[in-house]
């Protein structure tokens, strides 16, 4: 694809969204950006005359429906473009012979189907304008109001059946009642119009008093409904797709040097066959004959991009490509595959493709940047700034090592230590806690966190810390020290604040909480204030003796 088309495709795709969203003016400026890059692409002069359509540009939208048909006669949607111009533009026996052009060139088209009956319709009504009328309450009119939500509530009003009754007989009666808003409603449902827009709603409005009629004569019954249609029998496969549909049987019963026999054969049949391309490649990838799979695409892709292939099409063969590049590790090029099949067509598939080649890139670069000896480094330019007092650049130091060796636990000591100094106390918790976890035997982790919650008054979870400290060793001088200044801060707060201070600040904590609920320790809180030789026997329960020792230092149980 050369550059130039490829920067046309991102300018359609941006006017197709910008279509889709109903910024007609932006979705026009993309594609005049594209075809300038690309004149002789058909699809950019259909886009763009959808585009100028809904901007009432009638005539431009019907020049670049011409230039459509011109670039590609046999594309049936350029014909569709030029109907719809053509009716817009008020020219109906032409829109008629527009739409008759490209349904002989795709019989089932039901969108040019139906601009033909609109336009036969609009020509016949412009002849005879009473022929109109009866065909506009025709049997299969009326049944579409019968069930429409708008005008279903009539058909449940006497006088309203009478009338349309009368008018479905002698439609020149329909001019007598144009002044009921629920005829011009009905009216408006079977023009696909809103004849009504800033008027209230008719089923607000009281039926209007019925005009001397004959006696009314009874609903019609409806009519049985007809047998539909049948469908028209597919037109009988080709040469080349039969050898295509030979190769996908060889290839669903992993008979791959076959599929390939009959897929060549399809694309010397018709060169122009992408999807055999496509499917020789999903059976060189199964044979892991990487390299000629993607050749295979690549040549795909170029003739898509000669033939103006279907974008759907297109971006089958860039995730195949992707698929290929990944199975060879290239991630980069099958970033730039899967890109642009999102490119063509944006749905579930690409879009997880999309992810999924994203998620591996970030965690091969990652990986790629990992570096121990870098990290090192980093460390110790952090520690220097630590001494320096520079702790904002000891901070940025800390953080390089950590990406570059995410599992030192050592570095996150360190970081907790410097958020310390600059008083931010949860950061520092949140880095002792990944210490902490990293390697649960080191101290300085225990030691970290518990000067952080010291800092923060929150002396019964500092000892808690240190506690744990403790446990791992025992006899360590800064845990112990640490340890008796909290309990000398805890004891002094506890002494200036009332039972009732100090009762409604434990309750704060949800350890306390849950201890106080429990039904089996208040019994033996019970036990020991009415027998203090019973507290000896309870306290032998480690469990027991370290629910009451929280107790005691939150100042709930005083002791002597």
């Amino acid at each position: 694809m050369s550059e130039n088309a490829q920067k046309a495709t991102e300018f359609k795709n941006q006017g197709n969204a910008a279509f889709s969203s109903k910024d007609y003016n932006t979705a026009v400026k993309c594609f005049d950006q594209a075809i300038e890059l690309d004149p002789s692409n058909h699809i950019l002069y259909s886009n763009r005359s959808a585009s100028l359509l809904a901007l009432d540009k009638n005539e431009d939208a019907l020049t670049d429906a011409k230039k459509a048909i011109e670039l590609k006669p046999d594309w049936s949607k350029g014909y569709l473009r030029e109907t719809n111009a053509l009716y817009k533009l008020g020219r109906f026996p032409e829109a008629e012979k527009s739409a008759e052009a490209g349904l002989k060139i795709d019989p089932t088209n039901q969108q040019l189907e139906e601009a033909l009956e609109d336009a036969q319709f609009a020509t016949t009504g412009a002849k005879d304008p009473a022929s109109a009328m009866a065909n506009l309450f025709s049997a299969q009119n009326l049944t579409k109001l019968r069930f429409n939500p708008k005008t279903a509530p009539f058909f449940q009003q006497p006088d309203f059946v009478a009338i349309m009754d009368q008018i479905s007989k002698n439609p020149s009666l329909f001019s007598q009642h144009i002044a009921d808003q629920r005829f011009s409603t009905c009216l408006g449902v079977l023009l696909g119009v809103d004849i009504n827009q800033g008027a209230p709603s008719p089923q607000s409005q009281q039926p209007p008093t019925p005009q001397p009629t004959p006696t009314p004569t009874p609903a019609p019954q409806p009519s049985k409904p007809t047998e539909a249609p049948k469908k028209p029998e597919a037109p009988p496969m080709t040469e080349s797709q039969k050898e295509r549909d030979l190769g996908n049987k060889a290839y669903a019963k992993k008979e791959f040097e076959q599929a390939i026999v009959h897929y060549d054969k399809t694309v010397e049949l018709d060169p122009s066959d992408i999807l055999a391309m496509n499917n020789k490649a999903a059976v060189l990838i199964e044979q892991q004959k990487l390299d000629e799979a993607i050749e295979v695409c690549k040549k795909a892709l170029d003739k898509a991009q000669e033939i103006r292939a279907d974008y759907r099409i297109k971006s089958k063969v860039y995730t195949r490509l992707g698929n290929v590049y990944l199975k060879k590790d290239q991630l980069d090029d099958a970033y730039k595959a899967y890109s642009s099949a999102v490119l063509e067509d944006k749905n579930a598939d690409t879009t997880a493709n999309m992810k999924k080649i994203e998620k591996l890139k970030k965690q091969r670069d990652d990986e790629a940047y990992l570096s121990v000896d870098q990290s090192i480094i980093e460390k110790n330019k952090g520690v220097e700034h630590f001494k320096k007092g520079e702790f904002p650049e000891a901070i940025k130091c800390f953080e390089e090592a950590i990406r570059r060796n995410p599992k030192d636990h050592t570095i996150y000591s360190n970081r907790s230590a410097t958020y310390s100094k600059l008083l931010e106390y949860k950061l520092a918790i949140k880095d002792a806690d990944k210490c902490i976890e990293l390697e649960p035997t080191f101290i300085k982790g225990y030691i970290r966190k518990g000067t952080a919650l010291f800092a923060m008054r929150e002396y019964q979870q500092a000892l808690e810390v240190y506690d744990q400290g403790l446990r791992i060793e025992a006899n360590n001088p800064e845990l112990l020290d640490l340890s008796k200044k909290t309990v000398a801060a805890l004891t002094k707060l506890q002494s200036t604040l009332t039972d009732e201070e100090r009762l409604q600040q434990a309750a704060k904590d949800p350890e306390i909480q849950k201890i106080l609920s429990d039904p089996i320790m208040n019994q033996i809180l019970k036990d020991m204030s009415e027998n203090p030789a019973a507290a000896q026997d309870h306290l032998k329960n480690p469990l027991i003796m370290a629910k009451f020792q929280k107790l005691v230092n939150a100042g709930i149980v005083k002791l002597g």
